[in-house]
């Protein structure tokens, strides 16, 4: 069996040779044993883009392109296995909230704060992190007899090793596997001892691995098993030429080669394997940055940089802008993004908005690019922790736990999905505020004194409104069971249409927003709310709790939900975070945010074991995540990534202070870059300042509106006998606005502006 290994710096043809040697085995035969393509979530979809652009390969049936996760699931379908039944990561933090309940008294120091809200999430974090690396409940009792292990660390894992220990056993009772074990679970099954059953054998003809900067040792595992089992493979790695012995840890590849050396490591030890490593060198001629020399000297000297010396001062391939702030940086992106559209004949396809936090920046480019009409698509998973449905199953179920009170029993109404308009509902919380209508007044017909029109009205909706919810208290009971909960919510769903609600929202939104169509939100948000009552009854079918112990297990459940959105147009811009979003196949690229503490990023916060507790982990043999400066190291590579995504152009932005007005200084990265262009002149962008130089209507309201205040204060004074001066510019240059305003597009602004001077 032949595993190659292929290195090579950002552009240097490492996809571009995977995908070449895919399409030859696909058009040299169709048919037969599966081919894999292995790559991060993010990147599926624009691989197999790129794979059949080109015409010689119409389509393929024998190609899979996977992640990780789906590569397990993969595995399972191909042996004629069923996929074990998971528990989520929702239904794992229900379950985690309640046994953290439980185990409380136990708890030597996490006992004080085991029913604090989001206390649950931590805690499944860090079990995540245990399970990829490995670590059972039996390894961290292990570790706390060492003599080594001080306070407060043994009792850290003492407690961690009482939670992880419940929590398997909770799963053993109930016949589930854990998310997070799926790829553990498909290791063990083609394992040799595993091979020997009446399952059909995986075979695999070849298989390529590409845009994996670290993996954990569970897909590293799994990643070893099926290569086992495979003729061929083809691993690549952005990594310049062969890594020192001592890794520095500021190294931008320290990271990517210590995934590499693992490995290989790993793929040696198996039997009859020939290891071969091919090293990509930089080839001006073949390189993603051919047409652009100075985008070649970035990459080729981000580590020492060196002077560019070539006959312009790279201002052409490389910008860098300063900017006020944060929305600042999202107008000037747009600006030029129309500007490189409408000038150059581009496709916003080609275009890319990388941050480093998209937390930071989402809001801003969201506004800016919805105002200035560019089709964009956010990489990021959003919550739906207050989707409609998530605010309706909160407090119906609040409602009824805390007899019938306004905040909970109008907090219900006001989620749109129950029969009454929301003129109805306003009324009625009027009536209710003024007249103290609560409890138990809701089950009695209501009285308004002296206005019967206004009685029947409500009376009418209080009837319309409480059968579903009386329904609801009715099937939950005292102290109802997981599978009650769910059973009986399934229903009050029913009762009420939610789900040809939300398809009527869907269609009625949908040509509103266009290309921004929230259509799929609520279609996703319906199977993920779907699924998270499948968790509840899977997670607590027999357990019977009284309704208000129920309600932080299900808020530990609503609070985490979050959806993922396929983009629904081809054309448009990618918005999405360094470390995430991944497509190759870029001609510009705006890097904003690089400011310090931005970009790059501060360690993320310790969590349940602080970053002493680790380094105390690591000197037993016992290493987690990586420590800070590993994660210091992992954002210079990904500052080298930003830099090297575009083929054409990179645009690089900094603001002067933080959406908060905090003032901000410039990264680091931009230093790199002043080393490598020192004749480079940074940018001053302040906002559109010449309505001539506008990029797009919207940045002629203003003006417009303007102009047409001027016309009406004129013609007012006109009207009282004076007579208004004008110089000679203003009167050349007013048919031309008159000419603009009377334009469609400025027509709802206009309108506005009028009523606020009105109002």
């Amino acid at each position: 069996m032949l595993v190659r290994f292929i290195l090579g710096p950002a552009g240097s043809g490492k996809t571009y040779r995977c995908l070449t040697e895919i399409r030859a085995a696909l058009q040299q035969a169709p048919e037969g044993l599966p081919l894999v393509l292995l790559a991060p979530k993010q990147a599926t979809f624009q691989l197999e883009r790129q794979l059949l652009a080109e015409r010689s390969l119409p389509g393929y049936t024998r190609l899979h392109i996977l992640s990780f996760e789906r590569l397990a699931a993969w595995v399972f379908a191909q042996r004629g296995q069923a996929v074990p039944a998971l528990l989520a990561e929702e239904g794992r933090v229900m379950v985690l909230r309640a046994i953290l309940a439980q185990l409380q008294p136990r708890l030597r120091l996490f006992g004080a704060s085991a029913r604090q809200p989001g206390f649950a999430h931590q805690v499944s974090q860090l079990l995540r992190e245990l399970q990829q690396h490995h670590l059972s409940p039996e390894h961290l009792r292990q570790l706390i007899a060492r003599a080594q292990v001080g306070e407060p660390l043994h009792s850290k894992l003492h407690d961690l090793a009482c939670v992880w220990a419940a929590y398997r056993d909770w799963l053993y009772r109930h016949r589930l596997q854990d998310t997070d074990s799926l790829l553990s679970l498909a290791a063990d099954a083609l394992e040799p001892q595993a091979q020997r059953s009446v399952e059909p054998e995986l075979r695999v003809e070849g298989l390529w691995l590409d845009g994996f900067a670290q993996m954990t040792p569970q897909e590293r595992r799994l990643l070893v098993a099926v290569v086992r089992r495979c003729r061929q493979a083809t691993l690549a790695f952005c990594l310049e030429g062969q890594a020192p012995e001592q890794l520095p840890w500021h190294w931008p590849w320290a990271s990517v080669a210590r995934t590499y050396r693992q490995c290989r490591a790993d793929i040696q030890a198996l039997p009859g394997v020939q290891i071969e490593v091919v090293q990509l060198e930089r080839r001006a001629d073949r390189s993603r940055f051919n047409t652009a020399p100075a985008l070649q000297h970035v990459e080729r000297y981000w580590t020492e940089p060196k002077p560019y010396e070539g006959q312009d001062d790279g201002a052409g391939a490389v910008r860098v802008v300063m900017c006020p702030d944060p929305y600042a940086e999202a107008v000037f992106a747009a600006r030029e993004i129309w500007r490189w559209v409408r000038e150059q004949g581009g496709r916003f396809r080609d275009v890319a908005v990388l941050v480093r936090n998209l937390e930071l920046y989402h809001d801003p480019v969201r506004r800016v690019f919805g105002r200035y009409g560019i089709p964009f698509f956010l990489d990021r998973r959003e919550s739906i922790a207050h989707h409609p449905l998530a605010e309706l199953t909160r407090f119906a179920l609040r409602t009824i736990a805390f007899g019938w009170q306004q905040p909970d029993w109008f907090g219900a109404l006001k989620t749109g999905l129950v029969p009454a308009t929301d003129a109805e509902i306003d009324e009625l919380e009027t009536e209710a505020l003024a007249r103290g209508w609560a409890g138990a007044a809701w089950r009695q017909p209501l009285r308004v004194p002296g206005q019967a029109e206004l009685t029947e009205r409500l009376e009418q909706l209080r009837q319309r409104l409480m059968p579903p919810f009386l329904e609801l208290e009715q099937a939950l009971g005292q102290a109802p069971t997981g599978l009650q909960l769910s059973a009986a919510l399934e229903h009050l769903w029913s009762r009420l249409g939610v789900m040809e609600r939300l398809q009527r929202w869907s269609r009625r939104e949908a040509p509103e927003a266009g290309w921004r169509s929230p259509a799929a939100w609520h279609t996703t948000a319906w199977a993920q709310l779907q699924q998270w009552l499948q968790n509840l009854a899977l997670g607590f079918g027999e357990v019977a709790l009284p309704l208000r112990d129920w309600l932080p297990i299900v808020e530990a459940g609503l609070a985490r939900l979050t959806v993922g959105v396929i983009p629904p147009v081809l054309d448009q811009v990618l918005v999405g975070a360094i470390d995430r979003s991944r497509n190759p196949d870029l001609k510009r690229v705006f890097v904003l945010g690089l400011n310090e503490t931005v970009f790059p990023a501060p360690p993320p916060p310790a969590g349940l074991l602080s970053e002493l507790d680790r380094a105390k982990l690591e000197q037993l043999g016992c290493e987690l995540g990586p420590n800070r400066q590993r994660h210091l190291g992992q954002e210079q590579f990904y500052g080298y990534i930003a830099c090297t995504r575009a083929r054409e152009q990179v645009v690089l932005t900094c603001a002067r202070q933080a959406a908060n007005g905090q003032a901000l200084n410039p990264s680091v990265f931009i230093d790199y870059v002043r080393r490598l262009f020192p004749r480079l002149q940074i940018e001053e962008f302040n906002g559109p300042v010449d309505w001539a130089d506008a990029q797009h209507a919207v940045e002629l309201q203003i003006p417009v509106i303007q102009h047409a205040a001027a016309v009406s204060s004129a013609s007012a004074r006109l009207r009282t006998g004076a007579q208004p001066q004008a110089s000679p510019a203003e009167a050349g240059t007013r048919s031309g606005w008159d000419h603009l305003a009377c334009l469609e597009v400025f027509r709802p602004a206009l309108a506005r502006a009028q009523a606020w001077r009105t109002a």
